[in-house]
């Protein structure tokens, strides 16, 4: 790794900056099915309330704190008194938006609004949606007590199918009891961690929703305990209480020495399938498999190319940062051509041209990185590795528009940028959104004429008013987001709308950056 790019990883990952770890989505599959539909309680006796220390999270950046708009007294229990609904990381102000966020929203239209967004738009778009899941809110005041938990359930679904496992962990651990469908949860994400030992220690003595007794089974073996396994499986068959398919595995695993012929692969794999096979000596491929499965990758047990694509979906999804990504392609030299092999040559090629301080060497090396990152939608992350050591050099044509445009995407060195900015329409709106300044009347047809109508003054549409005047903002926010995905495809209504109810709900800085992101990413696959 050379000096500047371990200069950028360190200045990344270390503190201020997260150390968090992006595909089908996992909702495809039946384990998380299941785990969705998983009753909530009972629970186990509450844990001692106290301080919490949460380290800041990746991906957390740009918030926009205003003041919550006035609608009336909230009377949401204190957070002081933890529910499992309101359990969060920080609190709502950090992100500008107000404790009681879910207000007079019904629980399942909050649920189903979150299952329904979708890694697919900008990182700006998807960094919010990260803080939203996160963040310390009032639970939705028509909540009743069956109903308990089931908004952090979806919540901590949404971060599992994108991956951002160790943000659902300290959900998980900051909840202030646990339920067998929250023990579920904790167990299938400490496999994929690859952290099987913590997922046993954490089963024993707990609740656990129904179809855990294979999960027991299997951390019965895995502790040495093979008669109590091989009983417990047994018994489990006998009472119908474990699903075939589980039985057959389970039974091969406890009797590896002596273990029938290879099987075909479950066609919903588990995590703790997935582990079984692995331990039988059949590893199957996470590339096919959806997003959180690739941080098994990353266990430095893996090839050097299985850790890159699996960084690469990480980063893709905004839970890994960039400066990680950057570490792992310079780790060595490719050996081979083609697809990431093309990407790796390019960034350590693009770092040797910085080595040198030659302007034409970087923008040579620049104009042939690029396009290979934007075409597999990286290339806000290629802006954040290369930002600030492309800032001060003098490049010329292409390339310098390309360097203004990186800085622009990492939101650093705006100084630097307005030098270079090209004198453009899609310049000038593109500085002016940067900038925090009132936008220009621009004559670029489509997304410009969107983008410009998304920052006035005019009213909401029904039904986003009727959600942000019925103190529905969680809602209104939820719908924003999907519009913004929606945008992402080219419809230039979405992003009016998206962006309007961004700024409606004073998310400015927020909607300036997915709007700027939208005018110079191309998300349309």
């Amino acid at each position: 790794m050379s000096v500047r790019i371990g200069a950028l990883v360190l200045a990344m990952v270390l503190p201020g900056a997260a150390q968090a770890q992006p595909g089908a989505p996992l909702s495809a599959i039946d384990w998380l099915e299941q785990a969705l539909t998983q009753p909530i309680g009972p629970t186990a006796p509450p844990r001692a309330p106290g301080p919490q220390s949460v380290p800041p999270l990746g991906g957390l950046d740009g918030f926009s704190p205003v003041p919550p708009a006035e609608d009336g007294p909230i009377t949401a229990r204190p957070l002081t008194q933890a529910t499992l609904d309101s359990t969060g990381l920080f609190a709502a102000a950090r992100i500008g938006l107000p404790q009681d966020i879910w207000g007079q929203s019904p629980l399942r239209t909050l649920t189903d609004a979150i299952a329904a967004q979708t890694p697919d738009m900008v990182p700006a778009a998807q960094r919010l949606l990260l803080r939203l899941l996160v963040a310390e809110f009032a639970p939705p005041r028509l909540t009743t007590k069956d109903m308990a938990g089931q908004l952090l359930a979806a919540r901590l679904d949404k971060l599992i199918e994108i991956g951002a496992l160790e943000q659902a962990t300290q959900l998980l651990e900051a909840a202030p009891n646990k339920t067998a469908a929250l023990n579920a949860r904790a167990f299938d994400i400490a496999l994929l961690l690859g952290e099987e030992d913590r997922a046993c220690a954490r089963l024993q003595g707990q609740l656990f929703a129904e179809g855990g007794e294979a999960a027991r089974i299997f951390c019965l073996a895995r502790q040495g305990e093979w008669q109590s396994a091989y009983a417990a499986l047994g018994a489990a068959r006998a009472l119908g209480g474990i699903a075939p398919p589980d039985a057959d595995l389970l039974a091969r695993f406890l009797e590896e020495e002596d273990a029938t012929p290879s099987l075909d692969p479950p066609a919903d794999l588990t995590p703790m399938s997935w582990r079984i096979l692995e331990a039988l000596g059949e590893p199957v491929g996470t590339g096919s498999l959806p997003v959180a499965f690739a941080h098994a990758d990353l266990r430095g047990t893996s090839g050097w190319r299985a850790q890159i694509d699996a960084a690469e979906r990480l980063t893709r999804t905004g839970v890994m940062q960039p400066g990680r990504l950057a570490g792992i392609y310079t780790q060595r030299r490719a050996a081979a051509s083609g697809g990431v092999w093309d990407r790796v040559r390019a960034v350590q090629a693009l770092d040797d041209a910085l080595g040198t301080a030659e302007s034409g060497a970087i923008g040579t090396a620049l104009l042939r990185a690029w396009p290979l990152f934007e075409q597999v939608d990286l290339d806000r992350a290629f802006a954040r590795i290369f930002a600030e050591p492309l800032a001060p050099h003098d490049l010329t044509g292409s390339a310098a528009t390309l360097q203004w445009k990186i800085l622009l995407l990492a939101e650093t060195r705006l100084d630097r940028a307005a030098q270079i900015a090209p004198d453009t329409s899609t310049g000038q709106l593109a500085m002016a959104l940067a900038m925090g300044e009132n936008l220009p009347e621009t004559d670029l047809p489509g997304l410009g004429q969107a983008i410009t109508a998304g920052f006035t003054a005019a009213p909401l549409p029904p039904p986003q008013s009727l959600w942000l005047e019925g103190n529905q903002r969680g809602r209104l926010l939820l719908d924003a987001l999907g519009q913004i995905a929606t945008a992402t495809q080219g419809d230039m209504r979405a992003a009016e709308r998206g962006l309007s109810a961004l700024v409606a709900l004073g998310l400015t800085r927020d909607a300036r950056q997915i709007a700027l992101e939208l005018l110079l990413l191309d998300r349309r696959g």
